[in-house]
């Protein structure tokens, strides 16, 4: 899957059509796993315009808007059993894209213009001239607790 920010605040997850065994994109001239019916977006979104996306590990992410937020996403894939939903039956072991904010972190008065992170920390800068380091690491001696 591919992530993208927008100017109106939202974030959209996107399959894409990945051979299971290489794990190689299988049409490049057509990539994405998506129709017309297919719902990319994220929830919640941001108030303003996504400014900036970072992950350090597969299914999560943290997206930063000028609205100031940080969002901590995470991005499972749900293997269970077939459903059916009136529409198309969603066979057993085809992963269904599950996104859930985990954590919105807010600091920012004017906006946020950077985000990247080591997995342990979140590193943001903004608008006021700042960088706020969060710490999310057990070593930090904060027991798992933000450190600012």
């Amino acid at each position: 899957w591919r992530l993208t920010g927008g100017a109106d605040g939202a974030i959209h997850r996107i399959p894409l059509k990945v051979d299971p065994e290489t794990g190689m994109v299988i049409d490049k001239e057509n990539p994405f796993l998506i129709s017309d019916t297919t719902e990319t977006a994220v929830q919640p979104k941001h108030t303003g315009p996504v400014m900036c996306m970072a992950s350090h590990e597969d299914g999560m992410f943290v997206s930063g808007g000028q609205d100031g937020a940080l969002r901590v996403w995470d991005c499972a894939e749900d293997f269970s059993e077939s459903e059916n939903n009136g529409e198309q039956q969603t066979a057993k072991n085809t992963p269904k894209l599950k996104t859930k904010c985990m954590y919105a972190l807010t600091g920012y008065k004017l906006w946020l213009g950077s985000v990247c992170t080591d997995g342990k920390r979140l590193v943001s800068d903004g608008g006021e001239n700042s960088i706020i380091i969060r710490d999310f690491s057990s070593d930090s001696g904060t027991k798992g607790k933000p450190s600012l």
